[in-house]
């Protein structure tokens, strides 16, 4: 394919320029294509290191290169561990859940006093005295435990300094602990008993590295940086594929590989930056404007989608251009509908894991075919296992010993809804929480009972469970359904947007930073079709229809 001229002028550049590159490409703008094709442009006595953003595309780059030994393509996290492996001699044990399994430790013994301290100020019992007080212990548990873990992730993501102030500033911004949802009294108490408790794991996490080499995930990116390590090998050119979407330690990792008089082309959409609340660093693409004698350069005419969906996307992109005229389809619909209207092989995709769940129960009652992305298969079917505790999960014929099984799992959950509830201080807030959260909790526990009167054969909430997950298939020419966060990259021929009407997502307490962030998602969502686009409308909350009686009906029987 003949190249547009702003690919023939990103190839000239790398070329014939030394200066840092920045390219900003809009959704559907072929950005793969174009710095796949860039490698071509490489001088053979250039050592080039190119970040990938995922598999896909690392496997697509490394077919291209095989004859090109001056050529290395490796994700940041394989990066950060080459960086520890060149400097030890002994060989790292990786732990996925290394920070788990110290938090569980560490609340038993060095952080015992804080977590009494986390129950004091909740008012809550550190010895129960009934069954009831066990299952509300357990459940300020497993708040302790999250929250730092939380807080051990986002403070290695972010290289947050060991101080108080930016500590607070990290949890507040990530919502690890919401100044909404606390009595104000409460606030500074709380945010010091984590700051203490998160200093103790870090200490001992890094002790842990060091001492029997054992890491995790995020270990990879943040100990060359805590230990101030450097890579044996450092390059003439880095690509940067997504660096919109990089933390500050990822950053960090890419730019100890590049040589000081070596250059950088980081490739990015500003307007796709959607991973702010994992730890990405929300300017992370303004970051490398920075960079000295750096040239901008762009890609702004999209290849995907056609001439009346870019104009919907023009409202959050106002540069996004068509690359040819081409006719597509846009229609507004109700929830009601998609069942309908949905074909094999269709892409819906929706903000929230709600509407996506509801139609994934009706597809399945209907034994449609359904493809789901793992990770999301793993967080669904264990949000249905949330429900229940562990004793429920494993029992055999709990639920066929009592009819009003599922009501009491169902009132449970609905308790712990209206406790948590109660820390907001916004009334109207507070009542959207718990009628939105109490219709998921019904919906989910309604569709496992349903499940349960049709799959006689099982006999445990678990088994059932696992049964679901079964229907799941991994066929191309299955309904695809996806979080948008997990369809960025993709691109479907028809393509249906679930709760658009609520898009973006507002909330009362959305930071600054967060509006921008639900913008973007409207954007990917928007970008994804390539021909048909159904804007789906939020569903409508079921009401009884008024039946009448018997007499009403028989008005003739006299």
């Amino acid at each position: 394919m003949t190249p547009t001229p702003e690919q023939e002028k990103i190839y000239n550049f790398i070329k014939f320029d030394s200066n840092h590159g920045i390219i900003d490409a809009v959704a559907g703008s072929g950005k793969t294509t174009t710095i796949i094709q860039s490698i071509d442009f490489i001088e053979n006595s250039k050592r080039l290191l190119f970040c990938a953003f995922n598999s896909k595309i690392r496997d697509e780059i490394e077919s291209r290169i095989k004859n090109k030994s001056n050529i290395i393509v490796k994700n940041l996290n394989q990066l950060g561990y080459d960086i520890l492996k060149s400097n030890y001699e002994l060989k790292f044990n990786f732990q996925l859940r290394k920070y788990d399994n110290l938090v569980d430790k560490s609340i038993k013994t060095y952080n015992k006093e804080l977590f009494l301290k986390f129950l004091k100020i909740n008012d809550i019992s550190a010895e129960p005295a009934n069954p009831f007080e066990e299952s509300v212990l357990k459940k300020y548990y497993g708040i302790f435990k999250y929250k730092l873990l939380e807080s051990v992730n986002k403070y290695r993501l972010t290289l947050t300094k060991d101080d108080y102030e930016d500590y607070k500033n990290m949890v507040i911004h990530y919502n690890i602990i919401d100044p909404s949802k606390i009595n104000e009294n409460k606030l500074d108490k709380e945010i010091n008993i984590f700051f203490k408790a998160n200093n103790s794991l870090i200490k001992e996490g890094n002790s842990l590295a060091k001492s029997h080499q054992i890491i995790d995930f995020n270990d990879q990116l943040y100990l060359p940086f805590i230990f101030k390590l450097k890579p044996k090998t450092e390059y003439d050119i880095l690509f940067i594929d997504e660096c919109q979407d990089l933390s500050k330690s990822q950053l960090m990792v890419a730019l100890k590989y590049v040589k000081k008089s070596g250059r950088i082309m980081a490739v990015g959409d500003p307007y796709q930056s959607i991973y702010g609340f994992t730890g990405a660093d929300i300017e992370s693409f303004n970051r490398f404007y920075k960079l000295p004698n750096h040239v901008k350069l762009s890609l702004s005419f999209c290849f995907r989608c056609p001439n009346n969906v870019i104009e919907y996307a023009q409202n959050f992109r106002t540069d996004i251009k068509p690359f040819k005229d081409k006719e597509g389809f846009i229609e507004k619909v109700d929830f009601e509908k998609v069942f309908e209207l949905a074909q094999d092989g269709d892409l819906i995709i929706s903000r929230t894991k709600a509407p996506l769940t509801t139609l994934l129960f009706i597809l399945l009652e209907n034994n449609r075919k359904v493809n789901i992305h793992q990770d999301d298969v793993k967080e669904l079917f264990n949000e249905l296992r949330f429900l229940f505790s562990k004793q429920e999960l494993n029992t055999r014929n709990v639920y066929k010993n009592g009819y009003d099984f599922f009501e009491k799992v169902k009132d449970r959950n609905i308790y712990f809804i209206e406790k948590k509830a109660k820390k907001m201080s916004n009334q109207s807030l507070r009542e959207d929480f718990i009628d939105e959260e109490t219709e998921y909790v019904e919906r989910r526990i309604n569709f496992l009972q349903r499940q349960a009167s049709i799959h006689l054969d099982v006999s445990t909430i678990n088994e059932l469970v696992k049964r679901i997950e079964g229907l799941i298939t991994e066929s191309e020419d299955a309904i695809k359904l996806s979080t948008i966060h997990k369809a960025k990259g993709l691109e479907n021929q028809r393509v249906f947007i679930l709760d658009y009407d609520k898009l973006p997502m507002k909330k009362d307490n959305h930071k600054p930073w967060e509006k921008v962030q639900e913008n973007n998602l409207k954007y990917v969502a928007l970008t994804r079709a390539k021909k048909s686009l159904f804007l789906v409308n939020s569903m409508k909350e079921d009401v009884e229809p008024e039946e009448g009686n018997l007499f009403d009906k028989l008005d003739d029987i006299w």
